[in-house]
């Protein structure tokens, strides 16, 4: 069977927290306004979309459905109108010899240095079409593990990248990022080579160990001038750490080579305990030189691995949540989860794949994520808002390129309702829509909000996300 995420070695019960926001000075006085700014200094991150992976041939498993399941399920993972407009879908770049049967392995297309091969992808290759024809199409693939060929132990699992073979691994990734355009028309967007380089799984799949001083002089030396000779547009992401950490990020961009030429950085949101519902200031943080030198951060995967699946709201606002940290506190550009839809009915898959009925379960934050990720598309960017307007709500709000939408989410955890006023600062405003999430609702369309002088006065439902569009 395919593995899962991984087994926390312990499991603890905490109370979702947040950092202590500091409100911006135009709000301070209104605690019942939420107040935006969007013009000028006002203006924050680009949000390069939401996403998630089905790494580990999950991708496969929508392909057991019934073509009418399969059809529905798509359109609601990827397409903006009607679905959840998933805009970032993460792959797996295959490193086995050759696929275990009944497994989730994905073989290397070199299984021999000189010596290539393009079958045992074709799910991946699928879905990856399939999300095309929907609107997403930004890819990005990451490297658990160069071939073993390349590897100090011979093998996929645990040991480092040989230093004879720098050069034949940046070779290697500029391989797939060609050869996917051209035999699958494909246009990989960013390619990572190092997922979780600070960590070795206790399962036996993929890893590779790198310092951080390893990984700048293979990103300086031979990954950055490869894609530049053999004219690869994919951009470079480093480093996906395991946990929310710039640790090797930061010894990276020390390199003033690598700090000039590139442009995102990455890593896990993980939290070192495990449980349900982990402190969010745990998963959050900001990157501080990365944002300096003027760089995207990518929170690239994230999940809970154990028990069964959580359905619940409760469950949906703790993750809307952590997004909001994650935009607002951190000035994050783009969040995934995990895997999207998944074999096991765990908390690692936003969707769980009953491939023996034949079915699929949705979970609430599947839904409270596409309150984000349907209508904040790439190349919004957050403007700065009111982040507390209310008692237990959390609020944010972004623009639109052609500053003619704008979009504020607002999430209420709380078991009661919560009123306030969205002024949205001069924003031109002829119409406001509302769509919410809540323990009755699954991204229900609200009645119009009434417009007073281009501001709304709105009421949120306990325990819900809700997003508001305002059109000019």
């Amino acid at each position: 069977m395919p593995i899962t995420r991984r087994h926390f070695l312990q499991s603890v019960a905490a109370t979702a927290t947040v950092a202590t926001y500091q409100p911006i000075a135009f709000a301070e006085a209104r605690p019942a306004i939420a107040g935006i700014a969007y013009k000028g200094e006002h203006v924050r991150q680009q949000i390069d979309g939401f996403g998630f992976s089905e790494a580990f041939n999950q991708s496969g498993l929508l392909r057991v459905l019934s073509e009418k399941d399969q059809n529905d399920l798509l359109n609601l993972m990827f397409s903006p109108a009607g679905g959840m407009g998933y805009s970032i879908l993460r792959n797996q770049i295959g490193d086995v010899d050759k696929a275990r049967a009944n497994s989730g392995d994905v073989p290397t297309f070199e299984p021999k240095k000189g010596e290539f091969q393009w079958a045992g992808d074709e799910n991946a290759v699928w879905l990856m079409n399939e999300a095309k024809k929907r609107g997403c199409t930004r890819f990005l693939s990451s490297c658990w593990s160069p071939p073993a060929w390349m590897k100090t132990n011979g093998a996929v699992h645990d040991s480092a990248l040989k230093k004879e073979c720098y050069q034949d691994f940046a070779e290697y990734l500029a391989t797939y990022v060609l050869e996917y355009k051209a035999r699958f028309g494909l246009d990989i967007y960013a390619v990572s080579p190092a997922n979780e380089p600070n960590f070795t799984p206790t399962l036996n799949y993929g890893s590779c160990k790198w310092t951080g001083s390893e990984l700048s002089k293979f990103v300086r030396e031979n990954l950055v001038p490869t894609f530049a000779a053999k004219n690869v547009s994919a951009k470079i992401v480093v480093d996906e750490h395991e946990h929310w950490s710039d640790e090797y990020i930061n010894v990276v961009l020390d390199d003033a080579a690598n700090a000039k030429s590139l442009e995102i950085v990455a890593a896990h949101a993980y939290a070192p305990n495990s449980g349900d519902f982990v402190s969010i200031s745990a998963r959050t943080g900001r990157f501080q030189k990365a944002l300096s030198l003027g760089k995207r951060v990518w929170e690239t995967e994230v999940s809970v691995g154990t028990g069964p699946q959580i359905t619940n709201m409760n469950d949906g606002v703790y993750w809307a949540r952590v997004i909001h940290a994650h935009m607002v506190e951190n000035d994050v550009s783009a969040w995934l989860y995990w895997w999207g839809a998944a074999f096991n009915n765990t908390r690692s898959g936003l969707i769980w794949i009953d491939s023996a009925n034949k079915k699929y379960q949705l979970s609430k934050r599947f839904f409270t994520i596409g309150q984000f990720a349907r209508f904040i598309r790439p190349g919004f960017h957050r403007v700065d808002a009111t982040p507390n307007p209310a008692p237990n709500t959390y609020f944010s709000a972004y623009l639109s390129p052609d500053a003619k939408r704008l979009v504020c989410v607002a999430i209420n955890d709380d078991a009661v309702e919560r009123s306030f006023t969205i002024q949205p600062g001069g924003f031109p405003a002829t119409s406001c829509i509302a769509v919410r999430t809540s323990t009755t609702e699954t991204h229900a369309k609200l009645p119009p909000v009434t417009l007073q002088n281009g501001s709304a006065e709105v009421v949120t439902a306990p325990l819900s996300v809700t997003t508001y569009v305002f059109n000019a």
